[in-house]
């Protein structure tokens, strides 16, 4: 199995990035606006103008260190479908270490290597998130 492992500091307190790792409102602003949360699952959807694909995760644990979720469901990506996704929150001397753990990936192939891409690509979304106000999440379908 293959694990994505990346790690951003960013200059905001830990109450604000776990708020934003752990609610509707914070994964719309940073990762995707077409989600779902109810503390218990998690449902993301991403259109393209030829699809919508939606990924559902069931989440394992919440607390003031993070939150761990499995994905039970992925439309188009069953590479994702047993995989863990692991955001760990720490303080830091000038605000938080976000440390986050996706594995399980069956191959290190073009999906992973997508995926690796684009959590680097969201974790910065969730520093601008925190430091600016404005994230970059996914768009909502239209």
């Amino acid at each position: 199995m293959f694990t994505i492992d990346s790690t951003i500091d960013i200059s905001a307190p830990l109450a604000h990035v776990h708020t934003a790792i752990t609610t509707q409102d914070g994964f719309h602003a940073w990762f995707a606006q077409d989600a779902d949360f109810d503390g218990k699952l998690a449902t993301f959807r991403f259109s393209r103008p030829s699809e919508t694909r939606s990924v559902t995760l069931k989440v394992d644990s919440c607390d003031e260190s993070g939150i761990v979720m499995t994905c039970i469901a992925h439309e188009n990506n069953p590479d994702w479908v047993g995989t863990t996704l692991a955001i760990e929150l720490s303080e830091t001397p000038t605000g938080t270490r976000v440390h986050l753990v996706h594995s399980g990936y069956p191959a290190m192939n073009e999906v992973y290597e997508r995926c690796n891409d684009a959590w680097a690509y969201f974790l910065r979304s969730l520093a601008s998130y925190m430091m600016t106000g404005t994230g970059e999440p996914y768009p909502k379908a239209a």
